[in-house]
């Protein structure tokens, strides 16, 4: 009896994950199958019955979105992904690996400040940020969105690569250096293959994060040419009303490049991540 108890109690936590998976999933489907059914409606179509699964599709949207603002709008925001995700790689992994190998007590009060920066919203750093790029004159220019960027998710790079820099044990680099590597040759060779699990994946989150970023592309940018995608995006809310039909076919077009990426790099990022420091 308590062997069938078992297998009943496990069938039923089974059946109820089941059940939780398929909810979570709807949740996150029901969304996307708006945007693409919305996608190949017209304006008017949208406008009456907005819920319709049975419609004539039209590619109006596309015809409408597809042009050089587009093209160029998806230039400017892979720009700004790629250049702002390699500052604060390039900057966020010697500091997380310091950090982590840290035993002073100013370690402890940097993560703490770290976490204060994260905690604040991006909103009150438009202005600061505004001055710094008005200095150094970056306003209205690229690479000046992909540094402010990279400012404000710096805290969040350093925050989730430095458990991965601990889980490496310090046993490791001391057999390389007794072997003769130096410092950064320990660094390079041993310390960030063993962690490019987690590495990949911050960088992942990075680019996606930074591929939509929106307040500071319309705040530091005033030139048209320059606006990435998701500024073209909020374009479509115009003084007569909304082209709900181009605007969904933009973001149709504009998650593809992140659909693509998540597709080629999830595979290894999930085991990755589950195979761990330790092979």
């Amino acid at each position: 009896m308590n062997g069938h108890s078992i297998i009943r109690s496990t069938m039923s936590a089974a059946t109820a994950a089941r059940l939780v998976s398929l909810v979570a999933f709807l949740a996150y489907f029901a969304p996307l199958l708006v945007v693409v059914l919305a996608a190949f409606k017209t304006n008017a179509q949208i406008a009456n019955n907005p819920a319709s699964l049975l419609f004539h599709p039209s590619l109006d949207g596309f015809r409408a979105v597809l042009n050089r603002d587009l093209l160029r709008a998806l230039w400017n925001s892979a720009q700004i992904a790629v250049e702002s995700t390699l500052v604060t790689v390039v900057v966020g992994v010697p500091v997380a690996y310091l950090l982590a190998r840290t035993r002073a007590r100013w370690s402890a009060l940097t993560i703490g400040v770290l976490i204060a920066l994260q905690m604040t919203p991006a909103a009150t750093a438009v202005i600061p940020l505004f001055r710094v790029l008005a200095a150094v004159h970056l306003l209205d220019r690229i690479p000046g969105v992909a540094l402010a960027i990279a400012a404000t998710t710096l805290p969040y790079c350093i925050l989730l690569l430095r458990p991965f820099f601990r889980s490496v044990p310090v046993e490791v680099e001391e057999a390389a250096r007794i072997d003769g590597a130096g410092e950064i040759s320990c660094f390079f060779r041993v310390v960030l293959p063993l962690v490019r699990n987690g590495l990949s994946l911050i960088t992942v989150l990075l680019l996606i994060g930074s591929w939509g970023e929106f307040l500071y592309s319309v705040s530091f940018l005033s030139t048209s040419s320059n606006y990435p995608l998701s500024v073209l995006l909020v374009q479509q809310e115009g003084f007569y009303g909304t082209q709900y039909n181009n605007l969904m076919a933009l973001a149709l077009i504009g998650s593809l490049p992140i659909v693509v990426l998540f597709t080629f790099v999830a595979r290894r990022l999930t085991s990755g991540l589950t195979l761990g420091v330790g092979k």
